[in-house]
């Protein structure tokens, strides 16, 4: 097939094709650039990832002590525990590809090609994690949507049970591609006597029905999931952010009415009120650094599923591959490691909490 059209067009026209994907010279420079930046991108995972793996497990205790009255704080539990798991499969793959497993395979004298090797423990999880990830900081900012939209009816629609049901429902559609990936891959070994070396094989089967399988994997963690919790996420925030401004120039334009309303108040209505608003800014902030950090990892999904032939760890642009992949993976670490910063922003309660389990004799 010629190349032209494989990347860009049916046309094949050299223009085209020029304006599709990157001159050679500039995929050598942003590869060389990649591989010099990569010990130190390596290190920077190593380290964001000790501070996600502490935030999240101090984030699941933390709300665990303040109990699950509120429906939401199941949704921040749940969050943290996929949080946890998707630093904990960023790091192992950092690993994988760090001199480190190198020089532990040439001591066993093993042989595996890294990339499908990683592909197997590590980028499947990865995936699998960052993708219910996705859907649930998508479920919190529409859970937020629905308080903002119908405050008295919420709380009979969203119940602990549904809450949990949708949780659940949410890790079985971001993990489910994962496993029916896994069951198209084969594992082998092979020892040559001549080298003394073992080599270990990781291949896709030929079952029946494998290839369907793997299709199904890729349009779902490419594109369609990739899409529709962006959107969701953006869509949610855009209406959480206005609905706050609102709220911001009403206050202000009513600051003498307020204050003598809230002096007439009972003091829990007013501090239920504020709880409400700071539930809302700690769902806003999540959510920005989702998207802000999602972003290039879904753009570099679906330019992998629009270029497959050359844009792929096989492919000629091999090296602007990796290190667009190196930083997106970076990138979505970053945002399941820092939650635990916006909820100790906006929360009293947690702040109280998290200094009592420091501070407690």
């Amino acid at each position: 097939m010629d190349q032209d059209a494989t990347n860009c067009s049916d046309s094949g026209a050299n223009q085209t094709h020029s304006a599709c994907i990157p001159s050679d010279e500039t995929v050598q420079q942003l590869g060389r650039i990649g591989l010099m930046l990569m010990p130190y991108l390596n290190m920077f995972s190593w380290g964001i990832g000790v501070v996600g793996i502490v935030g999240n497990i101090l984030t699941v205790l933390v709300f665990a002590k303040l109990g699950f009255a509120e429906t939401i704080n199941i949704s921040y539990v749940a969050l943290a525990v996929s949080d946890l798991l998707c630093v904990l499969s960023t790091m192992v793959t950092s690993f994988l590809f760090s001199p480190a497993m190198r020089a532990l395979l040439h001591h066993y004298r093993v042989q595996v090609d890294l990339v499908k090797f990683a592909n197997f423990t590590s980028f499947l999880p990865q995936f699998a994690f960052s993708r219910t990830t996705a859907f649930l900081t998508a479920w919190i900012s529409l859970e937020r949507c629905l308080c903002v939209l119908f405050p008295t009816r919420v709380r009979l629609i969203i119940t602990r049970r549904v809450t949990k049901l949708v949780v659940f429902a949410i890790f079985v559609l971001g993990c489910g591609p994962a496993v029916l990936e896994c069951v198209t891959m084969e594992t082998d070994w092979r020892f040559d006597p001549d080298t003394n070396t073992t080599t270990l094989l990781i291949y896709h089967s030929l079952k029946k029905g494998s290839d369907v399988y793997h299709g199904i994997y890729i349009i779902l963690y490419g594109a369609v999931y990739p899409l529709l919790s962006w959107i969701m996420v953006t869509v949610c925030t855009i209406f959480l952010v206005t609905k706050l401004r609102d709220s911001a120039k009403w206050r202000k334009a009513n600051a003498y009415v307020n204050s003598t309303t809230n002096r007439s108040a009972p003091k829990t209505h007013r501090n239920a009120r504020r709880g409400e608003n700071r539930t809302t800014k700690t769902v806003v902030m999540i959510a920005c650094m989702f998207i802000v950090c999602s972003l290039p990892k879904s753009v570099q999904s679906l330019m992998g599923l629009a270029f497959r032939n050359v844009y792929s760890v096989y492919g000629s642009l091999r090296l602007l591959f990796v290190t667009n992949a190196a930083f997106a993976l970076v990138f979505m670490e970053i945002n399941s490691s820092l939650n635990i910063i916006f909820y100790s922003i906006t929360g009293a309660k947690f702040r109280s909490t998290l200094k009592k389990m420091f501070l407690k004799k």
